[in-house]
């Protein structure tokens, strides 16, 4: 225990937080170093006067609430920045340099403090410099946005804003491993433009990016939230279906075809009519892996080309089956 009240009261004044007194007039009775460093008014020149007098700029209404609170109840308050930023406006030398912070973010803690002698309750506030917390968390926060960016270049396809070929092959080899250790079934449809080559050169090219555009917002109105869609390249896209079978996944490649036969691309005074073909496969033990499958899948992709477009064909051990298209 200190007895000795020099001895404590210069503890007080030289530790690294801020502490100032207020009676119950509000009058500064105590302003140790660290106050008095940061707001540049030495305790001698403070003593004795209002708070408020001299640092007008404080939020008075809500501070006066606090104090008073505080003396009624007898009890602390706490103030987090993350509620106000900081009371006094004090300037601060963060080692981090170039982070936006004007002043010294504070949490504030309202201690009451009776006179034994009178009965009057004064109030000490401390003034904690949090200004390397807030800083840190927004440097992570600007790293995590960093982070978001990049993984959106990333895997991304940057016309489109579908899944790019590495993320959807990725995809589909980790399903492919699922399936595998676990006997899931899911299924892989390939798909690409008819004459897409036609449309770039009837219309030019920048028509034909708004094509694909347009179908990659249709594609992604009409599949599952489970479904992943990337495009492969060119006018090529990969639809990864898990947990579908063949007969669910040829059902929905139909639903497909019919709503891109059906979907008009607007570019200026041009109305844009374009078709689709794809192949379709599900996968099988006998696969060996994830290659194998979109190779299937491209295979009958190209039994749909070459069997007259804008149809769906289903790869099967025997072979591609075409099914027969509506219309």
């Amino acid at each position: 225990m200190i007895d000795n009240l020099d001895m404590l009261y210069d503890i007080i004044d030289h530790v690294n937080i801020g502490m100032t007194v207020l009676d119950k007039d509000n009058r500064v009775v105590f302003w140790n170093k660290f106050m008095a460093k940061h707001s540049g008014i030495h305790s001698s020149d403070l003593l004795g006067k209002n708070l408020f007098d001299v640092f007008t700029y404080l939020p008075k209404q809500w501070m006066e609430l606090k104090l008073k609170s505080v003396r009624l109840i007898k009890n602390y308050s706490f103030v987090s920045w993350t509620q106000k930023p900081y009371l006094f406006r004090f300037s601060h030398s963060s080692m981090i340099k170039g982070n936006g912070v004007d002043f010294m973010h504070q949490d504030c803690t309202f201690i009451p403090v009776s006179d034994p002698l009178t009965g009057d309750i004064y109030v000490c506030i401390t003034i904690h410099n949090m200004t390397d917390v807030v800083i840190s968390q927004m440097k992570l926060s600007e790293i995590s946005d960093i982070n978001k960016t990049l993984e959106q270049i990333t895997n991304h396809d940057n016309l489109t804003s579908l899944y790019n070929k590495m993320y959807i092959e990725t995809q589909i080899q980790q399903e492919f491993n699922k399936a595998k250790r676990y006997g899931n079934i899911f299924s892989v449809l390939f798909f690409d433009i008819d004459d897409f080559k036609g449309v770039n050169d009837q219309y030019g090219h920048l028509a034909g990016d708004e094509v694909l555009k347009k179908i990659a917002e249709t594609m992604k109105k009409h599949l599952r939230q489970s479904d992943i869609i990337g495009r492969y390249g060119g006018e090529e896209f990969l639809i990864l279906l898990p947990e579908t079978n063949l007969k669910s996944a040829s059902m929905m490649a139909q639903r497909l075809r019919a709503t891109i036969e059906s979907m008009t691309t607007q570019y200026k005074d041009k109305e844009i009519k374009v078709t689709i073909s794809l192949g379709v496969v599900q996968f099988r033990p006998d696969i060996k892996n994830a290659s194998q499958m979109i190779h299937e899948a491209d295979l009958a992709l190209y039994h749909s080309k070459k069997n007259g477009r804008n149809r769906v064909t289903l790869y099967k051990i025997t072979g591609c089956a075409a099914m027969k298209t509506p219309g």
